[in-house]
C-alpha cells in the first residue's frame, strides 16, 4: 500500500529535522565555544608545550683579578648532556636501547638509569651529565651525527665552571660560588654583578616533530658578568698565607691565625689571610687537622650520620668563615695605642707624663695585676708604651674618665662596623658607657674587657698614625664589564677626623721607640722605620664558662711602615697558641718581620741605613784563593771583613778559607785562611757552643772565643731578646771560622 505523505506531515517532519539541525548547530557550538574560549589557553599551553622546546644559555660569570690582573676566581665554559625521553619516544623509539648504551659509554653512567630515565615520556629535558668538557661534547656530538639521531633526542647545553686557579690562596676574602650562585666571601658579596643574566633559546616543531622554520624559533643571547679588580696583591698574599701557617704549625694555634695588611691612607686592603684556609674549588674537604681527628673519633664512637653531618656543618661554618671579619677576638695591649692617642689628643698627658708600677694596681678593691708581677717602677708615656704597663694605662684611662674614653672609643669605630665590602662582618662587645665603672674602664683602656674584630682593630690604628683620619677600609677597587668598560670604582671614604696631626706624630714617635727597644725588636728591620705595638690577651670568659680546660691566650701584633710617612699598617692575629709561647711579640711580631723581609721592596719601600746599621750589615765572603797574603786582606777588608791566617805568609799564597766564598756573613767577621801546602786534616777545627738562653751580645762572645762567627736573625735588638735556636747543635766539631745562624726572640709583654 502507497503510503503518501500528507501535508501536515510533511511540515512535521521538517520542523523536526530544523529542530535536530538546531540542536545539533547548538551542541557543537557549545564545543567550538568551549574549546576556542573557555580552554583555549590550557589547549593553547598543550600545544605550545607539545610543539616548543626550551633551554637557557648560562651566562658566564664573570672574572676577578688581583690589583695586578692576575685571575684569582674564572669560569670556563662546559657542556651539560641532554636527552628527551619525550623525543625519542616520539621520533625514534627503536633507537632507545642503542641511544642509552652509546652514552652511557662516552659519559660512563649506568645504561639503567638512562632505561629507566627514558620511561618517562613526558619528559623532555633529563640531565644525563652535568659540566662536562669539549673533547666529551665532540664525542656526543659525533655520536649523534654518526648515527643519524634526531637533533632533539640528544643534545648539549652550553654552562659554565667556576675555578680558582691559586688554590687555598685568598681563599678567605674569595669565598665561593656552588652551581646556583649561592657563596661566600667576595662570590657571594658581589653576586648581582658577577652572575650576569642567562639567555634562553625556544625552538618549535611540527606535528611530526620536525624544526619549523626560524621564525618561529626565539633567542635571548646571555649577558656575561661583570669582573672585579681587587686590591689585593697576589704577592704580598701569598707571603702571609706562607708566614701565617708557619707560625700555625711552629705555636700549634689550636683556632686559627689571621692578617691583614692595609693602606694607611685609603683604606685598600693588600692582604687579607686566615689560616689554615681552605681551597674553594673543593671546599667540602675538611682542612684543619684537628677536626679531621675529631671527625674520626665521631665515626670510631659509632656517632650516627646525622651527627656527624651536624659536626661538619659546623666545622664548615667556621672553616669558611674570614677570621678577619667575621670573628670577634680580644685585642690585649695593642688597645694600648688607642688609650694613648685619646688622652694625648685631650691633654691628659704628655710625653713628660710618669707613671708609677708596683706590678698590681688597685682599682675599687680590684686587684689588677701588670704582666710584669715585679713592677716596672717609675716610667713616662713612651717608656710606659714600650714596657706595655697596665697599671700605666689604667691610670691614664682614669685620667681621661668614662666620658672621654667612650667618646674616642666610638670615634675610632669599636661601636660600629666598619662597612669593608665583605659578608659576614661582626659586630663588636663592648661596655657602654652607661654601664662603665671605674673597674671596667680600667680594664677597657689596656684592652683586655673589649671584643672587636680584626679589621676594626688595624682600621682604627691606621687612623692612629695617618693624621687621624678614620677610612672605610675596602677589597674591589674596580667593577668592568665584559668589554672592559670600568662600570664602577672605588674611592677613599673618610668617615672622621679622630685626633690631630699633631697627636698622630707623637704616636708615630712613640710606636717607633716600642719597635726599635725591647719586644717590638722581634718586628724591627735594619734600614726600615717601622713602629709597632704587641698585645697578649687572655680568654678569661672561655675560662670561667669552662669551654676550655685552661686560660688560653690570643698573641697580636701591629705594625706600621715607614712609620714616617705610613703606607702600610700591618696586623697579625695568633689564636691559642699551644706551643709554650704565648706573647704577641714572640709570636705575632716574627710573622710581620718575615713578611716585611720578604715584601717590603716589592712594595716599593726601600732600606735607608744609618751609618750604625750600615756597619753591621751582612757581606758576602769573596774568593781570595791564590792572593799572597797583603792582595787577600785588601780585598777582604773592602768587603768589610777581617782575616786570620793559618800558616807562614812570607811568599805562600791562599790555598783554602772558611767560610767559603759566597757565604753571607755579618761586617767585621773573620775569615780564617789557610797560607801555603795546609792538608784539609790539618785545618783548624773547633766545637759549637751552646748559646740557647744567652743574649745576642752573651753568643757572640761565646762563638767568638770559639773561633766562630754569628749570623743574627729575629730580634737583633734590646736585651730582652734571647737566643731561642741555632743553626748547628751544641757539641758538634766544625771548621774553625764557620759561621752558626743564631734565632733571638723576646719571649715577654714588652713591645
Amino acid at each position: 500500500m502507497d503510503l503518501k505523505l500528507t501535508q501536515g506531515m510533511k511540515k512535521r517532519i521538517l520542523i523536526i529535522l530544523v529542530a535536530l539541525c538546531i540542536g545539533v548547530t547548538g551542541i557543537v557550538s557549545g564545543v567550538l565555544f568551549k574549546v576556542s574560549v573557555i580552554d583555549s589557553k590550557e589547549l593553547s599551553a598543550m600545544a605550545t608545550d607539545q610543539q616548543q622546546s626550551s633551554f637557557d644559555i648560562k651566562a658566564k660569570r664573570g672574572t676577578i683579578y688581583d690589583r695586578n690582573n692576575k685571575v684569582l676566581a674564572q669560569s670556563a665554559t662546559v657542556w651539560d648532556v641532554i636527552i628527551s625521553p619525550g623525543d625519542i619516544e616520539k621520533n625514534e623509539p627503536e633507537n632507545r636501547e642503542f641511544i642509552c648504551k652509546g652514552i652511557s659509554e662516552i659519559l660512563g653512567v649506568k645504561y639503567e638509569t638512562l632505561t629507566e630515565a627514558c620511561k618517562d615520556t613526558s619528559s623532555r629535558y633529563y640531565v644525563v651529565k652535568k659540566k662536562v668538557d669539549r673533547s666529551t661534547v665532540e664525542k656526543i656530538n659525533n655520536f649523534v651525527l654518526k648515527n643519524n639521531l634526531n637533533r632533539y633526542s640528544v643534545y648539549t647545553v652550553e654552562n659554565s665552571e667556576r675555578s680558582y686557579p691559586n688554590g687555598t690562596l685568598a681563599a678567605s676574602v674569595l669565598g665561593f660560588v656552588n652551581e646556583n650562585e649561592e657563596g661566600y666571601g667576595i662570590e657571594a658579596y658581589y653576586n648581582s654583578y658577577l652572575k650576569g643574566t642567562d639567555g634562553r633559546v625556544i625552538t618549535t616543531t611540527d606535528a611530526h616533530g620536525n624544526a619549523m622554520p626560524y621564525d618561529y624559533s626565539a633567542h635571548y643571547s646571555a649577558k656575561d658578568g661583570n669582573s672585579l679588580v681587587l686590591t689585593i696583591d697576589e704577592t704580598l698574599q701569598y707571603y702571609l698565607e706562607k708566614n701565617l701557617e708557619i707560625t700555625v704549625s711552629q705555636h700549634k694555634l689550636a683556632n686559627r691565625s689571621t692578617g691583614i695588611i692595609m693602606n694607611a691612607k685609603t683604606g685598600a686592603i693588600v692582604a687579607m689571610a686566615t689560616s689554615p684556609g681552605f681551597d674553594p674549588n673543593d671546599p667540602s674537604h675538611v682542612y684543619f687537622e684537628s677536626d679531621r681527628l675529631t671527625l674520626a673519633k665521631m665515626s670510631a664512637d659509632k656517632k650516627t650520620e646525622e651527627e656527624i653531618l651536624a659536626k661538619k656543618q659546623e666545622i664548615w661554618g667556621k672553616q669558611w668563615q674570614n677570621k678577619a671579619v667575621s670573628e670577634l677576638y680580644i685585642p690585649g695591649s695593642v688597645f694600648k695605642m688607642f688609650t694613648c692617642a685619646s688622652a694625648l689628643e685631650e691633654e691628659v698627658v704628655s710625653l713628660d707624663s710618669t707613671f708609677e708600677c708596683s706590678g698590681i694596681a688597685d682599682v675599687a678593691g680590684t686587684k689588677i695585676r701588670c704582666w710584669n708581677i715585679g713592677g716596672h717602677g717609675v716610667s713616662n708615656l713612651t717608656e710606659a708604651m714600650i714596657r706595655s704597663c697596665n697599671p700605666a694605662f689604667i691610670k691614664i684611662g682614669q685620667l681621661l674618665g668614662v666620658e672621654k674614653f667612650s667618646k674616642y672609643f666610638e670615634a675610632f669605630g669599636f661601636t660600629e662596623k666598619t662597612g669593608i665590602d665583605l659578608p659576614g662582618e661582626a659586630d663588636s662587645l663592648y661596655v657602654k658607657e652607661s654601664d662603665m665603672g671605674i673597674v671596667e674602664l680600667s680594664s677597657s683602656a689596656f684592652g683586655q674587657t673589649t671584643k672587636v674584630t680584626p679589621i676594626q682593630m688595624v682600621t682604627a690604628a691606621a687612623a692612629v698614625v695617618n693624621g687621624g683620619k678614620l677610612v672605610t677600609p675596602y677589597v674591589v677597587d674596580k667593577i668592568i664589564d665584559s668589554d672592559g668598560n670600568v662600570v664602577k670604582s672605588a674611592q677613599t671614604v673618610v668617615r672622621r677626623q679622630v685626633i690631630s696631626e699633631e697627636t698622630s706624630a707623637t704616636m708615630r714617635k712613640i710606636l717607633e721607640d716600642v719597635v726599635t727597644a725591647n719586644g717590638g725588636g722581634n718586628a724591627y728591620m735594619s734600614g726600615y722605620r717601622i713602629g709597632g705595638k704587641s698585645g697578649t690577651s687572655e680568654k678569661i670568659d672561655d675560662y670561667n664558662s669552662g669551654k676550655t680546660p685552661e686560660l688560653r691566650y690570643v698573641a697580636t701584633f701591629c705594625a706600621i711602615v715607614p712609620i714616617d710617612d705610613p703606607e702600610y699598617v700591618m696586623l697579625v692575629v695568633c689564636d691559642e697558641p699551644t706551643s709554650g709561647y704565648i706573647y704577641g711579640s714572640a709570636i705575632a711580631a716574627p710573622v710581620v718581620s718575615a713578611v716585611f723581609k720578604e715584601g717590603l721592596e716589592y712594595m716599593g719601600i726601600y732600606p735607608q741605613y744609618t751609618a750604625d746599621e750600615l756597619a753591621q750589615q751582612d757581606v758576602t765572603v769573596p774568593w781570595v784563593g791564590g792572593y799572597n797574603s797583603i792582595r787577600a786582606e785588601a780585598q777582604l777588608t773592602a768587603a768589610g771583613l777581617k782575616a786570620e791566617y793559618i800558616g807562614s805568609t812570607d811568599g805562600t799564597e791562599v790555598t783554602g778559607q772558611v767560610p767559603s766564598a759566597g757565604t753571607v756573613m755579618p761586617s767585621g767577621s773573620t775569615v780564617m785562611l789557610y797560607m801555603g801546602d795546609i792538608p784539609l786534616s790539618d785545618y783548624r777545627m773547633s766545637t759549637v757552643p751552646n748559646v740557647i738562653g744567652m743574649t745576642v751580645e752573651e753568643a757572640n762572645k761565646a762563638l767568638s772565643e770559639a773561633g766562630l762567627n754569628i749570623s743574627i736573625t729575629g730580634a737583633a735588638t734590646g736585651s730582652e731578646a734571647k737566643a731561642v735556636s741555632q743553626s748547628v747543635n751544641s757539641g758538634l766539631v766544625v771548621y774553625r771560622g764557620s759561621v752558626i745562624e743564631v734565632n733571638f726572640l723576646v719571649n715577654n709583654e714588652t713591645g
